[in-house]
């Protein structure tokens, strides 16, 4: 198969990506913590209680996603359901004790490494990562809005060998 040309920006953040679900795997290691779901007992615990769909907005997940991994750090009495005073049909979702403990003890892991990577980029690389990030979220977000969904393909292999992605 010819080559496709260099790998696109956002293969490049895939492999990013990549190396991030590392990093947090390494850094919670040892905590009971899973690293997929890092994510949320932060912003539960920083912006919580949340409604879930306050909660897939921030994380930017589909609530179908949310209420499913919410359901999990309820099975590990981590999370709770609590009233919503401003809505008496919905729910907000709080840590419990349980929850903030072991928050409480994976997010200093988490931030020396995180902070420790920002160090080596330095102050002014890190703001321009950042900003160029958030560029990138607008761009996608842009060609999302105009592209019309794509039809839904039967799940097939490539015939050949390996393919370059991206």
């Amino acid at each position: 198969m010819p080559a496709t040309g260099p790998p696109t920006i956002l293969f490049e953040v895939f492999w990013t990506q990549q190396k991030r679900k590392r990093l947090v795997e390494v850094a919670l290691e040892g905590t009971e913590l899973p690293p997929d779901d890092y994510p949320f007992y932060v912003t539960i615990g920083a912006d919580g209680p949340l409604t879930p769909t306050a909660l897939a907005e921030l994380l930017v997940m589909p609530l179908s996603t949310v209420t499913f991994r919410v359901r999990r750090l309820e099975r590990r009495g981590h999370v709770e359901r609590v009233d919503n005073p401003a809505d008496g049909r919905s729910f907000l979702i709080r840590l419990t004790p349980d929850g903030r403990k072991l928050l409480n003890k994976a997010r200093p892991r988490f931030r020396s490494y995180a902070e420790a990577v920002e160090a080596r980029l330095g102050d002014r690389r890190t703001s321009a990562l950042r900003e160029s990030l958030t560029e990138l979220r607008q761009a996608i977000d842009e060609e999302l809005a105009l592209s019309p969904p794509a039809p839904a393909a039967p799940a097939s292999r490539p015939a050949s060998g390996r393919r370059r992605a991206g």
